[in-house]
């Protein structure tokens, strides 16, 4: 792993953060989950927003709920989430930051036409207004924003590998996966950037919440109180490397490593 790699933790540094356009600052959508091409360097491939990613990293009937309202709004036969490519991200900060002109303008239509609309006296922006076939083109960079398969066949959700129960490798219970480390030293992606490769995964002993921070880098950098807190709620917390994990079929992790050979987040 390169030094210099930027170094992010999905649930703490892009999950749930707002997603807007570099071009003119206008808000286009969350990050509700990431899209990850799997293998034996697992790597981020693009950011997914909407019901559709948001319901089923969710789960339980919250978003079994939410996936199927969204489903009777949309047109597709087998609708999916909106989709915007990682090689678009020019910013990660207090929000992600995208470049590119976006030519298929199907989320902002929904939002206008569903939301937006229904509001009295309210009216879309001329660029949300205009028909799809009407939309200014770039000639370089399109900023994609609709995915019409319910999950390409060769990806997977990162959403999915959060709180699941973590097994050590004699099948002993080790904790639950809280967040997953994300090293920029991955593919190169449209010859722009390189790719964040999932690095390894934050298990704790104990799953009670989210985590903020407090609980990792060096010194365990972070006020008593707090640090006191998140000892009590989550219990141990430490880090599996991803060539230290065995496995991840039928919704569990099992470690190659015993929990006691794992490195303490005091040490990311």
């Amino acid at each position: 792993m390169s030094e210099t790699a930027r170094v992010l933790h999905a649930r703490l540094h892009l999950l749930d953060r707002q997603v807007v356009r570099e071009s003119d600052d206008r808000l286009l959508c969350k990050v509700d989950d990431l899209e990850v091409r799997p293998g034996d360097r697992p790597y981020v491939t693009a950011i997914l927003s909407g019901p559709l990613a948001l319901g089923p990293r969710l789960g339980g009937l919250p978003g079994w709920l939410m996936t199927q309202t969204d489903r009777l709004f949309r047109e597709e036969e087998r609708p999916g989430p909106y989709r915007i490519e990682m090689s678009l991200v020019t910013e990660i900060g207090s929000a992600v930051r995208v470049a590119g002109h976006r030519q298929d303008l199907a989320l902002e239509r929904w939002l206008t036409r569903n939301v937006v609309g229904r509001i009295p006296g309210a009216v879309g922006t001329p660029e949300q207004d205009a028909p799809e076939s009407t939309a200014q083109e770039a000639p370089e960079k399109t900023l994609q924003v609709r995915e019409r398969w319910e999950d390409r066949p060769d990806t997977m959700r990162l959403g999915g590998l959060l709180g699941r129960a973590v097994l050590g490798p004699s099948g002993e219970a080790a904790g639950d996966t809280v967040d997953v480390r994300l090293v920029q030293d991955g593919p190169l992606l449209a010859e722009v950037h390189q790719a964040f490769r999932l690095a390894g995964l934050l298990i704790a002993r104990r799953r009670a919440g989210r985590l903020f921070g407090y609980e990792r880098g060096p010194g365990l950098w972070r006020p008593s109180l707090l640090g006191a807190l998140v000892r009590r709620m989550h219990g141990e917390i430490r880090y599996a490397e991803w060539d230290q994990i065995e496995s991840l079929d039928d919704g569990e992790v099992r470690l190659k490593a015993a929990w006691d050979r794992l490195p303490s987040t005091a040490d990311l």
